[in-house]
């Protein structure tokens, strides 16, 4: 109480100082009854009700325009003009007690030595004029002191972060080629020799590969995701997807895949963390060519030994000069690639419906669904494959001939041009070693863009992405002020900071929640439950996410999802909040209904498994007015017609409009 009564008194007699000193010019010419109407409001009384910091700045800004026209009649006054003058002077001191009083409680444990430090920052006088000390509290004192926090927090060289793996002589092992040239076969035949190995890799999907072929070829084998555990008594290996990556455990031998993907600016840290943290003797990373230079950077500020295994295609790529006809050339063993799940299916509808059997491979598919997807395509079940770019990664399939329907995807930005690294790494699927001699790739539209990509120099990745260190949770500021003011510091210059939107999304998503209870949280707990990997997009996945954020401290279990619908979307929807149920439950401790969660999951990969391969013709695209089945490209959601119908229309309200303003006049 005493420190407390301290910076009251200290800070009121700064603020009689402010708004009666010379930095206050705000002066503003005013009637005696305007004065009067703004004194009557500067009191203790109106002050209490306020629960803003911004309804504070107000008050200051009347304040400071009030003092300042005081100050102004001083030395032209007599009489009682005079002690009504020197009245309002003692009434407005007495306010500036109240509002320190006020202006506090927005910053609750502030020291007087820290007041003092915050008060004397450059700027800061002019600043309170019209803003509350919590705002100036905000702007000034914590930027600079996390700024310090987070220098003296964090190492200047992210590779001195790891000071176990810094301790250690490790061996990298580079296999660097393009698609299809067995960079992951050759590291894998290495870990089967491991006493205790794991392999790290972008997809669930990849981690369920590598468990199954491990397991099958002798080798004990677990697989631990962030949605999925399967574990192998007396296992000697682990495959994970690279987020579970654990820097504090030893291995002897360990496979890290797909190491390009350190230039993604949302998934990038984890490769960084990989190359830099991994507590192994020799360590196998696989990874496209544009990724060696900066991958050899990393390590040499590692002190760590590397050698380079150079791994070239076993099957040639031939690039088809024609444009592609889709319905001339279309041929059995073709993948047909399109960017949006919308469009597979449409495509995909178009063919079933012109007694072409297709496979279906997209983002959002479910594991197990797009393992069927590739069986029914393997046992010739189906004869072409429709495929995002989901194909690029992870998928062995015996493909002939990669077409390329679309040449442009959207990035979630714009809508671009396929880049030389994403074409190469998707044409690259063509060919499969062991099936076929030759590998061709086609475009229906712009070939010139395909073949260009083919036969350009991939342009060398410049940059590692580094994650948040959770380290700077211990700085006394909130979690959207530290990765803020991270995310704005310089980095080394082969380093970037990681994208920190979604980060920040999902803690105002929080703060939202528990808008009334936030300081019941530790900064640590919270960012558990923001690093969840779930798609923000999704609304359903996201209503659960929330009300899971806000029951998981009352409850022993948590509320097992509910599946919403029968269609499509509402499956695969369904599947993400089982997986989320899995992530969350274990992230806070509580126990999962485990047999209920692997009966759900099956069940909802077999119905969509069954939608797929039953009712794939009916996803056409149809006018969204009148229902019109309209061509798979179409590139409207109505069709020409509604689209006149709507034109007309609106010409007629406008008309209306003008009519009836006129009439009005």
């Amino acid at each position: 109480m005493e420190i407390k009564k301290e910076c009251e008194q200290y800070l009121a007699e700064y603020y009689q100082g402010l708004f009666f000193g010379n930095v206050n010019k705000r002066y503003r010419a005013m009637t005696g009854a305007e004065l009067r109407k703004r004194m009557s409001r500067l009191t203790e009384a109106n002050l209490k009700p306020l629960v803003k910091s911004n309804e504070l700045s107000d008050v200051h800004a009347m304040l400071s325009k009030v003092c300042a026209y005081l100050m102004r009649r001083e030395g032209h006054l007599t009489g009682p003009a005079l002690e009504q003058w020197e009245s309002g002077c003692r009434q407005m001191n007495e306010f500036c007690e109240a509002l320190a009083r006020k202006d506090l409680e927005y910053v609750n444990g502030l020291s007087l030595e820290d007041l003092e430090q915050v008060l004397k920052m450059q700027g800061i006088r002019r600043y309170l004029l019209t803003n509350s000390l919590e705002r100036a509290y905000q702007l000034f004192y914590i930027p600079k002191t996390i700024k310090k926090g987070i220098l003296e927090s964090v190492k200047q060289k992210p590779e001195q972060e790891y000071p176990g793996a810094r301790e250690m002589k490790r061996r990298f092992i580079l296999h660097v080629g393009p698609t299809n040239s067995g960079k992951t076969h050759d590291a894998l035949e290495r870990l089967k020799e491991c006493r205790h190995g794991a392999y790290f890799g972008p997809l669930r999907l990849l981690a369920l590969e590598v468990y199954d072929k491990l397991n099958t070829e002798g080798l004990s084998c677990s697989m631990v995701t962030g949605e999925e555990t399967l574990e192998v008594p007396g296992a000697v290996c682990q495959s994970c997807t690279v987020e579970m990556l654990n820097d504090h455990e030893y291995f002897d031998i360990v496979v890290v895949d797909e190491c390009q993907m350190i230039a993604d600016p949302y998934r990038g840290h984890n490769w960084t963390r990989a190359v830099l943290g991994l507590r192994a003797e020799e360590i196998h990373l696989c990874m496209a060519p544009e990724a060696e230079d900066i991958v050899v950077q990393m390590i040499k500020r590692c002190g760590d030994q590397y050698r380079v295994v150079r791994h070239k295609r076993n099957t040639r790529l031939t690039m088809e000069k024609k444009p592609y006809n889709l319905k001339q050339d279309l041929k059995k063993g073709d993948a047909l690639i399109v960017f949006s799940k919308k469009s597979v299916l449409a495509l995909a509808a178009h063919l079933e419906n012109e007694g072409i059997h297709c496979s279906v491979i997209y983002g959002s598919l479910p594991p197990a669904t797009r393992r069927e997807q590739v069986r029914r395509f393997l046992a010739r079940e189906t004869e072409v494959v429709v495929s995002t770019d989901a194909i690029g990664m992870g998928l062995n399939l015996p493909i002939r001939r990669i077409v390329f329907v679309e040449t442009r995807k959207f990035d979630g930005v714009n809508k671009r041009t396929l880049n030389p690294e994403e074409i190469k790494q998707i044409a690259g699927r063509a060919g499969r070693y062991g099936l076929y001699d030759e590998g061709f790739v086609a475009a229906i539209d712009e070939p010139e863009v395909i073949e260009d990509g083919l036969s350009r120099m991939p342009m060398p990745i410049m940059k590692a992405y580094v994650g948040f260190p959770e380290q700077l949770l211990n700085l006394p500021a909130e979690i959207d002020t530290l990765v803020k003011i991270w995310a704005g510091m310089d980095t080394p210059s082969i380093y970037e900071k990681m994208e920190v939107d979604e980060l920040l999304a999902l803690y105002m998503s929080f703060e939202h929640v528990h808008r009334d209870d936030m300081g019941e949280y530790s900064r640590q707990e919270i960012y558990k439950l923001i690093t969840c990997s779930i798609d923000i997009d999704n609304k359903m996945v996201m209503d659960l996410w929330k009300d899971y954020c806000r029951e998981y401290r009352d409850v022993t279990e948590l509320e097992f999802p509910y599946s919403p619908g029968e269609d499509l979307y509402d499956l695969e929807s369904y599947y993400k909040m089982l997986d989320l149920y899995f992530q969350f439950s274990r992230k806070v401790g509580l126990p999962v209904q485990a047999e209920n969660l692997a009966e759900e999951r099956r069940s909802t990969e077999e119905e969509i498994s069954r939608i797929l391969r039953t009712e794939c013709s009916s996803y056409t695209r149809k006018c969204s007015a009148c229902g019109k089945e309209l061509s798979w490209d179409y590139p409207f959601s109505i069709c020409e017609r509604c689209f006149e119908r709507g034109k007309i229309s609106r010409g007629h309200n406008r008309s209306g409009r003008r009519r009836a303003a006129g009439n009005r006049v």
